[in-house]
């Protein structure tokens, strides 16, 4: 298959071509890039670590950064390059181009953060089949070029790109829920060890010294005992202070907590 190219100046560059060729490509070397695995599978490396690709595969690339591919001939790939020009001044490119101005800046911070795994389809299968699809369009438009097939080429990567961007979220959620069970999970056994040393609890002290809003830490608490920071010490010592009265242990009286 020999490479397919096309621009539309100063927005987004396609290049269709097998991976041997991409590895000698230069050209969109400073812009952000997706590149589409459409058949194929193996192996590439990208800054000194070794990633798997497969069919229905996606890289997500900072201007700069080039994989490079196992040797073989037999994968195919398309690549979308997003033009870098006005990249420092977002209010003249929006000027320029309203439209590939939010896009572009989407594309540039799912690739300064990408959460998604380098060569891999997203993992929602409904999305990943809706990606997929749109590849396949895209590719079809460059092979007709009919009238309309620069609005359905753009309107293709609009919307991968916003589905790309979704998902890319929902993983940065995903990676923070442990994150915030343990901040949580370490403030609440803090909490009660102080409480059993009968040591004052203040408020502000703890914000501090965990690096939180009370905003954030009551919905931490609200989250992992469905009440608030405040309403669970309150509780936490009146249960404790009962379960010395009575002689009992105190998970007898807090047990969710």
């Amino acid at each position: 298959m020999p490479p397919v190219k096309f621009s539309v100046r100063k927005r987004f560059h396609l290049l269709q071509c097998k991976t041997r060729t991409l590895d000698l490509s230069q050209e969109h070397l400073a812009h952000y890039r997706l590149i589409f695995v459409l058949a194929g599978e193996g192996k590439f490396i990208l800054n000194h670590e070794i990633h798997s690709y497969c069919h229905g595969g996606i890289i997500y690339l900072e201007p700069d950064q080039q994989p490079t591919f196992q040797e073989d001939k037999g994968t195919a790939v398309l690549m979308i390059a997003f033009d870098t020009h006005l990249a420092h001044d977002f209010q003249q490119k929006k000027a320029y181009s309203p439209d590939f101005a939010d896009t572009y800046k989407q594309v540039e911070n799912l690739c300064k953060n990408v959460r998604l795994s380098q060569g891999r389809p997203v993992k929602n299968d409904r999305d990943a089949q809706t990606i997929s699809y749109l590849v396949d369009q895209i590719t079809f438009e460059l092979s007709q070029q009919s009238a309309s097939f620069i609005k359905l080429i753009k309107s293709s990567i609009d919307l991968i790109v916003t589905i790309l961007v979704r998902n890319n979220f929902e993983c940065k959620k995903a990676d923070e829920r442990p994150l915030q069970q343990n901040l949580t999970e370490t403030m609440i056994s803090y909490l009660k060890s102080q409480m059993h040393e009968n040591k004052s609890i203040r408020i502000g002290e703890l914000l501090i010294k965990f690096n939180i809003s009370e905003e954030a830490a009551n919905l931490c608490m609200l989250n992992h005992t469905g009440m608030s920071l405040r309403n669970f010490i309150f509780k936490y010592k009146a249960d404790l202070f009962k379960s010395k009265m009575l002689k009992m242990d105190i998970s007898e009286f807090s047990a969710r907590i």
